[in-house]
């Protein structure tokens, strides 16, 4: 019988290596870890399973490291993991039949990566939502798949390749193998970390990314990488794309280059460039509903609203029960005169996200359009139980205001300053309101002062 080894490279994992390691017991029959500087017990953790610790100083080169950890094994197949990540139970079963394909190098494997928010896209995936297959993953409501080979023959010429975001496919097919798709999946759970650890991630990533592309000028996946992640990760756009210009350079036909082409340039105000750009997408590409929701942005942003209309409900084809879609598919509609059709799409995308940001704002700004003030209002309060912040309570109050209420808002902002007491915004407001409010109440303020004088 074929034999496996999990090999992996590690640093300061010992909160989650061992539930890494207990998720492949009993199906690998070697463990090889290069250790790449850790200074907690991720490897008196790792020998208790009995594993082969290779030391190996971190050089910012993952291929380098992942590499170490695959000279020592022995066993005729390899899976890879790192430590918060766990093989899914599935594969147990899967496993054993794989090992008996001729000709096959690998197995392209999906990876679940779990995210805090539902309505996460990452490169061209939108989340899909968690069906709680794994208990670690409960409070994660959602998670995106991407794929690489993680199972693969052992072999002298497979090796990995790249800096960061390296793979062992190139080595295979230019062995003539076969990759194919993994019946199994791996759990990822680094994406549920703190933000203050994504956004050190993600400076470390675009670091990494950056010598990639020095050392690898005419590499166009490498230019791709770097600018998805100097804008996604960084909000860099100008940097993206020059990024993916070069990418383009390279190689003109990366679709997905110019989808994310088209994202840096609808952030930077330039919608007609966006159009052009998404003109030289593959209308049949993974992207493609992505593809349909930035042009409906450039069209709505040109004002040309029934061909955002029509976008956007191409979109929705590609890609159902979106709420972010519907929504914005909702606003154009009302902006077209059509206010029953998309009143009742704003309101339904806001029910199925009623703590998304820019839902919200279009459904409020969608009953201020049709000048039902009082829903506005309503709407704005009910978000703030979901959302609290000062822009927020001052836009509320200024509804309330548009319509003379004035003590609803000045008690909107008395709410505001209980929660954002130093907010300089809530406080000038709060004073203008008690002015108005005074203004409009003059016999109430002065019976409060005839009062206050008889004490």
């Amino acid at each position: 019988m074929p034999t496996i080894a999990l090999s992996m490279i590690v640093k300061n994992g010992a909160s989650t290596i061992r539930a890494c390691l207990e998720s492949v017991c009993g199906i690998v029959d070697q463990i090889v870890i290069a250790d790449t500087g850790c200074a907690d017990q991720t490897c008196d953790i790792a020998r208790e399973f009995g594993a082969i610790l290779v030391s190996f100083p971190w050089e910012n080169h993952f291929a380098n490291a992942r590499n170490a950890a695959l000279k020592p094994v022995t066993a005729d197949w390899v899976l890879v993991l790192d430590a918060d990540e766990e093989l899914d139970e599935e594969a147990r079963k899967r496993i054993p039949d794989l090992l008996k394909a001729s000709n096959v190098g690998g197995y392209i494997t999906p990876i679940r990566n779990y995210v805090p928010n539902k309505f996460t896209r990452a490169w061209d995936r939108i989340a899909v939502p968690n069906d709680n297959r794994h208990a670690r993953a409960k409070d994660a409501p959602a998670y995106v798949v991407h794929e690489n080979c993680r199972f693969f023959r052992r072999h002298p010429e497979i090796f990995f390749m790249g800096r960061v975001h390296e793979a062992v496919e190139g080595p295979i097919q230019a062995l003539g193998m076969k990759l194919l798709p993994a019946p199994f999946f791996i759990h990822h759970f680094g994406q549920m970390s703190s933000q203050q650890q994504k956004d050190d991630k993600a400076v470390f990533y675009r670091d990494l990314l950056r010598l990639k592309t020095e050392e690898q000028p005419n590499d166009s996946l490498a230019w791709i990488q770097l600018g998805l992640q100097e804008y996604e990760c960084l909000g860099n756009a100008e940097e993206a794309l020059r990024c993916l210009d070069r990418a383009l350079i390279l190689q003109p036909q990366a679709s997905d280059a110019w989808i994310f082409k088209s994202m840096a340039l609808l952030n930077l105000g330039q919608p007609q460039q966006a159009l052009t750009a998404l003109g030289n997408a593959r209308k049949d590409s993974k992207g493609a509903a992505l593809r349909e929701q930035l042009r409906g942005d450039a069209f709505h942003y040109l004002e040309q609203l029934p061909e955002a209309r029509a976008a956007y409900r191409e979109a929705l084809k590609l890609r159902q029960h979106d709420p972010i879609l519907e929504s914005k598919l909702g606003f154009v509609e009302v902006k077209l005169g059509q206010h029953k059709a998309g009143i009742a799409k704003l309101e339904r995308a806001a029910k199925a996200a009623p703590a998304l940001l820019e839902v919200h704002d279009r459904l409020v700004k969608a009953y201020v359009l049709v000048k039902e003030l009082n829903r506005a209002a309503v709407a704005s309060e009910e978000f703030l139980s979901h959302i609290a912040h000062p822009k927020l309570f001052m836009r509320a109050a200024s509804i309330r205001a548009q319509m003379q209420q004035w003590e609803q808002a000045a008690h909107i902002l008395a709410s505001g300053l209980q929660m954002f007491p130093a907010s300089p915004e809530l406080q000038l407001a709060a004073k203008e309101v008690s002015a108005k409010y005074a203004t409009a109440n003059p016999a109430q303020n002065a019976q409060a002062a005839s009062a206050g004088s008889s004490t």
